[in-house]
């Protein structure tokens, strides 16, 4: 790994900006060039002005610092969150195992994330493991949450889920977060697209525990924030939060409509996510909808 002068300084260069240009009125020039050759650190409030004036972020300089790879904890959450989008649960179980051995105690806490999703996906092992307890300590007792718990939305669910906690304590602590990271002006993080997602999770959260009143009350929260930032991604799983409640709730017309678009959708990524999904509950949805109509006879 690179320093963090010979960093700025590749970055500097490559962009044809001057010292004076990118370090002035925050270091000396001297300082600078120190900085530049390896002799100095520098102090983070420094570092960020600095980082604003290249036009980088924190998280790209260091991952340009990383000789432009992710980080051994980033590649393996990377890795997990991909395969639980494509379903592939053999792939998330070999992760699951393979970093459940590491030395990095934060790719042991992915191997419990791991673990979580294949548990939350086989309903026939629902008992919290001692990992999953102190992954949920951790959570629970944090009053204020960061990125890093908007990333982990779907553990999130799973865990209140597991630790029989009401849910929409878990909903209502999410969306405030969100609410933190996102305006009108931007959506520097993709809170939204994070948000989407977790609100798909929700919603068949809610509709597996038969919490059928709060699911029916939930649309407008798939609908609520600021949507204008939503890209691909989080449109799509807005678009199948859409179709679950409409299949459940709406008009079954809309829910063919919706479904037949989603089907349709060249989106090799999600392609089997999305086929599961839907074909895991069109048949509950229509199960429910015989149940009511025969109750309300």
């Amino acid at each position: 790994m690179s320093t963090i002068g010979s960093t700025l300084k590749q970055i500097r260069q490559a962009k044809g900006f001057t010292q004076k240009e990118v370090y002035g009125a925050i270091v000396s020039r001297s300082f600078a060039s120190r900085l530049e050759s390896g002799q100095h650190d520098i102090a983070a409030e420094k570092l960020f002005a600095i980082l604003d004036r290249l036009g980088v972020s924190a998280n790209e300089f260091r991952f340009i610092q990383n000789d432009y790879q992710p980080t051994a904890t980033e590649l393996a959450r990377s890795q997990v969150m991909l395969a639980y989008d494509q379903q592939n649960f053999p792939r998330i179980s070999h992760l699951a195992a393979k970093y459940a051995h590491s030395e990095n105690p934060a790719e042991q806490r992915i191997a419990v994330v791991a673990n979580t999703l294949i548990m939350a996906f086989d309903h026939r092992t629902m008992a919290i493991t001692p990992a999953m307890e102190t992954l949920w300590q951790q959570i629970a007792l944090t009053k204020t949450w960061t990125l890093q718990e908007i990333d982990f939305g779907s553990i999130l669910i799973v865990l209140t889920s597991l630790k029989q906690t009401p849910l929409a304590a878990t909903i209502r602590k999410y969306h405030l977060t969100c609410d933190r990271y996102v305006s009108a002006a931007a959506d520097p993080f993709r809170v939204m697209d994070s948000r989407a997602s977790f609100d798909l999770v929700a919603l068949q959260q809610l509709l597996s525990e038969k919490a059928y009143p709060a699911a029916k009350a939930f649309k407008p929260q798939l609908l609520a924030g600021h949507t204008e930032h939503l890209t691909s991604d989080g449109i799509l799983d807005q678009q199948l939060s859409l179709w679950l409640w409409e299949s459940y709730f709406g008009e079954t017309a809309r829910a063919q409509s919706l479904g037949d678009a989603l089907r349709q959708m060249p989106t090799p990524r999600f392609h089997l996510g999305i086929h599961a999904l839907l074909h895991a509950w069109e048949g509950r949805a229509q199960q429910y909808r015989r149940r009511n109509i025969s109750d309300h006879r």
